[in-house]
């Protein structure tokens, strides 16, 4: 079975598929999840035989609810992530369309979303007995893990350190005092001569 992935896009987009819920507690999921998700199965084979596009899903329901969903598709995103579609595919492009496994829950992973290929659809309904019981196994698998986290401690808020300034070291210039040498001057010393006074000539009578 293949879809023109414009198509398949605008479908999504428009709302034109299938939907389902089933709602259980978790007494009656922890039962049993094959007889839990055999509703689920039912839609789904329904739509696929009608050539539907389908997002069928089984709801345990709790204070923190999971969700084992089950959507007709062309790539790994959810129903809610079509507008990325093209980011992955030629608008023009035949694909084949798949079955993906949705698990929707607070502790399935840091996301809270967690999509796997199941198969083809081509290849679900050659044998779907044995698809539906990989599908079980991995949504089993998928709530032990769910519980696993449930019971780990929270990790501490990691506290913001205030941003540390940079200290600029001044250089401390120590000036040099410059030393004025004075200059003494030489006191010239003018020594006085005193001159004799000329003897006086003698007149001749």
């Amino acid at each position: 079975m293949e879809i023109n992935t414009k198509a398949f896009q605008e479908a999504i987009m428009d709302g034109n598929y299938t939907t389902f819920n089933q709602d259980v507690t978790p007494a009656v999921a922890a039962k049993g999840l094959d007889s839990a998700l055999a509703p689920v199965f039912a839609a789904v084979s329904d739509a696929i035989a009608q050539g539907k596009l389908i997002q069928a899903q089984l709801t345990i329901t709790s204070a923190e609810p999971t969700i084992i969903r089950l959507e007709t598709g062309i790539v790994n995103l959810p129903f809610a992530d079509a507008k990325k579609i093209i980011n992955f595919l030629e608008p023009e492009e035949q694909v084949p369309l798949k079955l993906y496994l949705i698990v929707i829950a607070e502790h399935v992973n840091a996301s809270g979303l967690r999509i796997d290929e199941v198969a083809t659809l081509d290849q679900y309904t050659e044998n779907e007995s044995a698809q539906q019981a990989a599908i079980v196994a991995a949504g089993m698998q998928k709530l032990d893990e769910i519980a696993e986290n449930q019971l780990r401690p929270a990790p501490a808020p990691v506290e913001k350190k205030p941003a540390t300034r940079k200290t600029t070291t001044k250089k401390t210039t120590t000036k040099r005092k410059t030393t004025t040498r004075k200059t003494t001057a030489k006191k010239t010393t003018t020594r006085k001569t005193t001159r004799k006074p000329a003897a006086k000539k003698e007149a001749k009578a």
